[in-house]
């Protein structure tokens, strides 16, 4: 009855480079695979939407261009997967149809910070999901009854 809780060892039933890994293919999945599944989820949804939000912003032939967006190219592949495939998407569009859907000016400074922000965030959560799987379990600390051993 005196027992604090004991904190789960949920963190460590997933490695590390695993739990991060998955976190970087999709955001907020590393920590659904360590249980949290509703901060996963708001995770997930939260970079998602700002990473999409920002290619509807400017276009993918805007957004996602490594030669003319420089260092922000990095922040914005740290979003994963969708990334690259918002890049793919970038070149196909540019071969198929030119430097026709370019976004004018302030949409597509817009659209690749909130790429950028997106990714950012992201490698925010990767560093939270190795945290959270590198945190050692607590013990339970047992109180006996009070005014025993106390000291005074």
């Amino acid at each position: 009855m005196g027992n604090l809780p004991q904190q789960s060892t949920r963190a460590n039933s997933v490695p590390a480079p695993v739990a991060a890994l998955m976190a970087w293919l999709v955001p907020g999945l590393g920590h659904w695979l360590l249980g949290e599944r509703a901060r996963g989820a708001v995770f997930f949804v939260v970079i998602c939407v700002t990473f999409w939000a920002g290619v509807a912003v400017g276009g993918v032939r805007s957004t996602v261009t490594p030669k003319e967006n420089g260092a922000w190219i990095a922040a914005q592949l740290c979003a994963g997967p969708q990334a690259v495939a918002a890049m793919y998407l970038g070149k196909r569009d540019q071969t198929l149809n030119g430097n026709r859907h370019k976004a004018p000016w302030p949409a597509s400074n817009i659209s690749v910070v909130y790429a950028g922000i997106a990714g950012l965030l992201n490698l925010l959560v990767i560093i939270d999901t190795l945290s959270r799987c590198e945190a050692a379990p607590v013990p339970a600390v047992s109180r006996g009854p009070p005014g025993k051993g106390a000291v005074r």
